[in-house]
C-alpha cells in the first residue's frame, strides 16, 4: 500500500484537539505521571482527521513497516491468542494471562515491524474510566510504600490493574512522553530492570557525554547499540468514543514543541520515596499539522507508535522521530460507552 494515498475519514470527521496556546507556558502537575492540567491546553481545536485504513494483516507487514519508516506510527490487524475463544475481553485484563500470550506475542510483532532485536515491555496501562480532572489511578501508582503490590513492584509495571484504584482515564491532551532528554532519563530510573538492560547504552551514552561530546552527534557512531522507545495500543473492545489519534511527525515543526516535566516514583524500589523528573512534550497549533486515526477501531486492530529513536535523532529529525498523539472527543459521541484499552510500552535495542 502507497502509505501516502490516505483519504479523509468517512466516519466522524471532526474531533476537538487541545493545544497549549502561543505565548503561553504551562505549569507542570504536581502528581506522579501526569501532565499538566487541562487548563494548561487553552487552544482548542475542531480538526479532521486521515484514516489509517486499509490496515495490513500479519501476513503484510511490511507496509505496516514503510508507514512507521515515513509516518512516526502504523498499524496492523494483528489478533492474539487472547483474541479467540475460550478467552473474552476480560482476558485482557488479567496481568497472568497477558504475560503468558499477550506480552510475548506482541513482542514477536514489534520485532517484525522494526526488525530490533531485542524487547523488553516495560509497562501495561489499562484504561478503561472517563476522563476526570481529578488525579486519577494514575496518578497513585507506585505510591503505597507500606504494602506495595506485586503489580507496583514487579516488572513490567501493570499500571490501571489494581482493583481497590481502579483504571487508568485516556490522556486527552497533546503530548509526546518522552523527549529525548526525557528518554534518556527513562532508562535511568524508570525502574532496575531497565537501567540493567539499558547498561550498555548508558555506558556509551556517559562516555561521550564525560568527553563533552553530543549524543545527536557521535552516539550513532560510537558502536552503542540503536535504541527506541514505542507504544502498542490496541482496544479491549470496538473504540466508541474517545479515539487514539496521532500525528504525522514530518508535519510538526521544531517550535510546535513545548517541554513540560513529568514526575515520577521510584518503582521497583518500595523502600524509596524519591521521585525524578523526565522532559516531556506537548504542543502548539499549526496548520501544517495532519491528524489520523483507525475510526471504529477493534480489539484485532493495533496501533504503534515511536516515542523515539536514537537513529532518526543522530540523522537530526524533531524529537527524534517521536509522534505526538491524544485521545480526543468525536462531536455526538459524549453518550457512548466508555473506551477500554490496552497499552503496552517497549524499550527495543538493535
Amino acid at each position: 500500500m502507497d502509505v501516502e494515498q490516505t483519504k479523509l475519514s468517512t466516519g466522524p470527521a471532526v474531533v476537538k484537539l487541545r493545544y497549549v496556546a502561543t505565548g503561553h507556558v504551562p505549569e507542570s502537575s504536581p502528581h506522579n505521571f501526569l501532565l499538566p492540567a487541562m487548563t494548561e491546553f487553552g487552544d482548542e481545536r475542531l480538526l479532521p482527521l486521515h484514516s489509517i485504513r486499509p490496515i495490513p494483516t500479519k501476513s503484510k507487514l511490511g507496509s505496516a513497516t514503510d508507514r512507521l519508516d515515513t509516518h512516526g506510527f502504523t498499524a496492523v490487524n494483528y489478533p492474539t491468542t487472547l483474541h479467540a475463544p475460550p478467552y473474552t475481553s476480560l482476558s485482557l485484563t488479567d496481568p497472568e494471562l497477558l504475560k503468558q500470550y499477550l506480552i510475548p506475542e506482541t513482542s514477536e510483532m514489534i520485532k517484525d515491524i522494526t526488525g530490533c532485536k531485542t524487547t523488553i515491555p516495560e509497562a501495561l496501562l489499562l484504561r478503561a474510566a472517563l476522563w476526570s480532572e481529578d488525579a486519577d489511578a494514575l496518578a497513585s501508582h507506585g505510591a503505597n510504600k507500606t504494602a506495595p503490590s506485586e503489580l507496583e513492584t514487579g516488572f513490567p509495571q501493570f499500571i490501571g490493574f489494581n482493583p481497590e484504584k481502579g483504571p487508568v482515564s485516556p490522556a486527552s491532551k497533546i503530548h509526546l512522553d518522552y523527549s529525548p532528554t526525557g528518554a534518556r532519563i527513562h532508562i535511568r530510573n524508570f525502574h532496575p530492570d531497565i537501567m540493567r538492560a539499558a547498561a550498555d547504552i548508558i555506558h556509551h551514552e556517559d562516555s561521550l557525554l564525560a568527553a563533552g561530546k553530543s549524543l545527536k552527534d557521535h552516539y550513532r557512531d560510537c558502536d552503542g547499540p540503536r535504541w527506541a522507545l514505542f507504544s502498542v495500543w490496541r482496544p479491549l473492545k470496538t473504540v466508541q468514543r474517545d479515539p487514539l489519534v496521532v500525528a504525522d511527525f514530518r508535519t510538526c515543526k521544531a517550535d510546535d514543541y513545548v517541554a513540560v516535566q513529568v514526575k515520577f516514583p521510584a518503582l521497583g524500589r518500595p523502600e524509596s520515596d524519591e521521585t525524578h523528573t523526565i522532559e516531556s512534550l506537548v504542543a502548539r497549533y499549526s496548520e501544517g499539522h495532519k491528524w489520523y486515526w483507525i475510526d471504529k477501531q477493534t480489539p484485532e486492530e493495533v496501533m504503534v507508535l515511536r516515542f523515539f529513536d536514537s537513529d532518526l535523532e543522530a540523522q537530526g529529525y524533531t524529537a527524534s522521530g517521536g509522534v505526538l498523539h491524544s485521545s480526543v472527543e468525536v462531536l455526538g459521541t459524549e453518550d457512548e460507552e466508555v473506551r477500554e484499552s490496552l497499552e503496552i510500552r517497549y524499550f527495543c535495542i538493535w
